[in-house]
């Protein structure tokens, strides 16, 4: 599995922080080394210089006063003939830095392991003076590595102090984008008025929030148009199909007139379930309000059971647990009940049992026991205007769209499902379960 920089802004501000905080400690570090190590070399070598022109001064009075020769902590002097051999020693007798000293005609730094030496050309000779570093007297080392210890430590809380501060600085910043987020959330169809906080974002992220508030502004402004023309239209149906109605009740061929009249209460109903449509599209929230369930399944199966008696089918009314009463559109839920109701009386032989259940919880039921539906239809029965090809029933193939839309409404969903024994038609209308 391939690791990569994480995905959320607070993870990649803390890895970046984290990243730069030790960069810059081994930096800072390295530096400080680096500096204190040229600074006890500096100072080390002036050292040096002082005692060969101090031990310089003593071998050339006159006559030569060695006595006077003072050696500084681990230091060791040596005096080299012209002839290359060692005249003197003071100190320490290290052959080895003798035999690595540049005898040159000017001076000159050298180091031997631990030990520092310079070679200073005199009249008749060399000065070679040297310093062991690991001598206890020396504490130049000491110092410096005593110092680098506690920069360690010192840097180390410094370099985790970095990170978490860009961390609670980018946590301060995601909360507020997270409370941007949950005004954007409750955004819908039902509260199309909403719009994203001022002043709440980082200045490089509010021309996002002025953005989405103006495309807000253009959805809102077309959904109303449609809606509006949508219901425009259906108001406008109306009255010449009341013309219609009205001359066709005047027709004498009995056969003529129950067409016309049965065309009229057709474009009747995909008018009603127009208008119906144009109400969902729009925020209803003065509707809102509790809904018995049972009460209003009651009254659907009472106002449609003569015409569904009369056809030749069976309409019963049960209660699956105790009565419910959610929130919400009364109307709307009523005309979702009587358009499954119809859907089963319409697309049901004669002889089919329908049976409506309120519950068990915020939800209503309409099953029958007519033929069975290819599951092919199954998956597209709530897709707007689709009818079932070569079923021969008359619709507007919207009814249960309307249903779907209604469910979604009320923060639920329409549940469409073959019945026992794959005969039959289950639909319910589940509230809340979205």
């Amino acid at each position: 599995m391939k690791v990569g920089a994480p995905r959320s802004l607070l993870g990649q501000f803390i890895a970046l922080h984290a990243v730069i905080a030790v960069a810059a400690a081994i930096t800072l570090f390295t530096s400080a080394t680096t500096l204190l190590h040229q600074t006890a070399d500096h100072f080390q070598r002036d050292l040096l210089r002082r005692q060969a022109a101090a031990s310089s001064v003593a071998l050339e009075t006159d006559p030569p006063n060695a006595s006077i020769v003072t050696l500084s902590n681990g230091m060791a002097v040596s005096v080299i003939g012209s002839d290359r051999r060692v005249a003197k020693s003071y100190g320490a007798v290290r052959t080895d830095v003798l035999a690595a000293a540049p005898l040159g005609t000017r001076a000159q730094f050298f180091r031997t392991r631990a030990i520092e030496g310079l070679s200073v050309p005199r009249k008749h000779g060399w000065i070679i003076v040297s310093q062991d570093d690991a001598d206890p007297a020396v504490i130049t080392d000491d110092i410096v590595r005593s110092f680098l210890l506690r920069f360690a430590l010192i840097c180390l809380p410094i370099a985790a102090l970095v990170p978490l501060i860009g961390a609670l600085l980018a946590r301060r910043l995601t909360l507020r984008m997270r409370t941007v987020s949950l005004v954007a959330g409750q955004i819908g169809p039902k509260s199309l008025d909403i719009r994203l906080p001022r002043g709440q974002l980082p200045l490089e992220a509010e021309p996002l929030a002025e953005a989405t508030n103006a495309a807000l502004d253009r959805l809102a402004a077309a959904i109303q148009v449609q809606t509006a023309f949508a219901a425009d239209v259906a108001h406008e149906l109306r009255t010449p199909l009341a013309v219609i109605r009205l001359h066709a009740d005047g027709v004498g061929d009995p056969n003529i007139r129950a067409a016309i009249l049965t065309s009229v209460d057709r474009a009747a109903r995909v008018i009603g379930q127009l208008l119906a449509l144009a109400d969902l599209e729009r925020p209803i929230e003065s509707s809102v309000r509790t809904v018995d369930l049972h009460a209003l399944a009651e009254h659907v199966v009472s106002d449609r059971a003569p015409g569904i008696f009369a056809s030749g089918r069976t309409i019963a009314l049960q209660s699956d647990g105790a009565p419910v009463c959610p929130h919400g559109y009364p109307e709307a839920l009523t005309l979702a009940l009587e358009n499954l109701v119809d859907n089963a009386a319409r697309h049901t032989p004669p002889g089919t049992a329908i049976v409506v259940t309120s519950g068990p919880g915020p939800r209503l039921t309409v099953s029958d026991d007519g033929a069975p539906i290819p599951t092919a239809d199954l998956l597209r029965l709530t897709d707007r205007l689709w009818r079932g090809a070569g079923s021969g029933i008359e619709g507007s193939g919207i009814g249960l769209s309307i249903v779907n839309r209604v469910a979604r409404a009320h923060s639920g969903r329409l549940s469409v499902r073959a019945g026992p024994g794959e005969r039959g038609l289950i639909c319910e209308i589940m509230i809340g379960e979205d």
